[in-house]
């Protein structure tokens, strides 16, 4: 069985590798964007400084309108203040979560027209992959902003892969 316990400790290492992916950004980069339409690379930073914790609340409370709040606030997070950031996200999803009955992750609800699921699938499916769809978008980023060095033990690690000498 799943327990809160594996959510709380697979989102803490995904955090983990999205602070680490943040300092992989090159400097002044914030601004790069694959195309019109689409997020920069600073507004993707911002839009994940909020959002795991604010779909916490949203899934708990079956109650969508607490995002714009959290949106706002968004505003103030910068590359060099994402990992302090994100620090009190993880606290803020730790809360939330912190007097969640299994009874709680049983009820049925539907939000984001995915159909009807308990609290407890919402929470998984969307911290889960949200979590990996993110990361790797912004891991494809910092690579196209011209960072080449990263690999998979960045994405998937959190780890620079150690440099091997050649002979």
């Amino acid at each position: 069985m799943y327990t809160k316990q594996n959510l709380i400790d697979a989102v803490s290492n995904e955090f983990r590798i999205l602070k680490h992916l943040v300092e992989k950004i090159p400097a002044d980069t914030e601004g790069y964007k694959p195309t019109e339409g689409q997020r920069t690379t600073l507004e993707l930073v911002q839009y994940l400084s909020y959002v795991f914790s604010a779909t916490t609340k949203v899934i708990l409370a079956n109650d969508s309108s607490l995002y714009m709040p959290l949106h706002e606030k968004s505003k103030e997070t910068t590359i060099q203040n994402f990992a302090s950031i994100l620090d009190q996200e993880e606290i803020e999803f730790k809360k939330a979560l912190e007097n969640v009955t299994d009874e709680d992750l049983s009820v049925v609800i539907n939000l984001y027209n995915q159909g009807e699921k308990t609290k407890g699938v919402y929470l998984v499916e969307s911290m889960l992959k949200w979590l990996g769809a993110y990361k790797t978008q912004l891991f494809l980023y910092i690579k196209a902003s011209g960072n080449t060095n990263l690999g998979t033990s960045n994405l998937w690690g959190g780890f620079d892969m150690p440099q091997t000498e050649s002979k």
